[in-house]
């Protein structure tokens, strides 16, 4: 089988997994992106499974377009579909599946024996054993380095640092109910600033900056739950271009691919 022929799945269309789909589609490989019907992306303007809600999405020049039937998958875009409204993952009969649910979509997570090569993102995952091989997603040294034996760094609930913040910078449910936004993403916010309602309380900004991601308004929120991150870099082009964390991931999965494709995967 040729590279050209290889059909790759990617699982989970937020961020993260987003950035491994542009970079597969543009080495000109054919892929394509399974989620939820109503997906939870945060970053959601480089985000392909936004596609299921508007149609299609564009980032940094490649189309991500919902698509309900196979007859519609094509190799000139990222095809996306929703799991269980018409078709399934095994519909597409991938060759190779990249679960980037960060936990699992359907809180399971993808197994060896799903298709002839299979790759994690972060926790969850232990190669050989449940995966082929995982890849790094925490910031640091390590970040997108493909391990084969072993487990990615423990989750810490932290996260990375960004412009030298790190919770600071995510906004999350103040209690449970609807999101009413009063901002959007690419706005920029100051300090305490408001950006809406979740059911009565009032969600504010916990830092100044570029809102990079934001929940689609009447998501359904659980208290303390993570809807939104704040840039405090405050270049608001950050919002609408992949990360450097997604694009260093997506080189790992490259790499990983490219490793089975030409026999090359290490031993021991």
């Amino acid at each position: 089988m040729s590279i050209q022929q290889i059909k790759i799945l990617i699982r989970g269309g937020g961020d993260l997994g987003s950035g491994v789909a542009h970079k597969l589609f543009s080495a000109g490989l054919y892929t394509a992106i399974v989620d939820l019907p109503r997906p939870a992306s945060i970053r959601r303007e480089v985000s392909f499974s936004t596609a299921i809600d508007r149609g299609s999405i564009t980032i940094e020049g490649v189309t991500g377009k919902f698509v309900k039937t196979l007859e519609e998958f094509s190799k000139d875009f990222i095809s996306v579909f929703a799991e269980g409204e018409g078709l399934k993952s095994a519909d597409f009969e991938p060759d190779v599946i990249v679960d980037a649910t960060l936990k699992g979509i359907d809180n399971r997570i993808t197994y060896k024996d799903e298709a002839s090569f299979t790759i994690g993102l972060g926790n969850g995952f232990k190669a050989p054993e449940n995966i082929d091989c995982v890849i790094e997603t925490k910031r640091g040294h390590s970040l997108g380095s493909v391990i084969w034996h072993g487990e990615a760094a423990e989750y810490t609930g932290i996260p990375g640092e960004v412009g030298g913040v790190t919770s600071a910078r995510l906004i999350r449910a103040p209690a449970e109910g609807k999101f009413k936004p009063l901002k959007k993403i690419g706005d920029r916010v100051e300090k305490n600033e408001l950006l809406g309602w979740v059911g009565e309380k009032e969600v504010r900004a916990g830092i100044q900056g570029i809102i990079r991601g934001l929940s689609a308004e009447n998501t359904y929120m659980r208290e303390k739950y993570k809807m939104g991150d704040i840039d405090p870099r405050a270049v608001r082009e950050h919002a609408y271009t992949i990360s450097d964390k997604a694009r260093c991931i997506a080189g790992g999965v490259l790499e990983a691919i490219l490793a089975w494709a030409h026999d090359k995967i290490p031993n021991g």
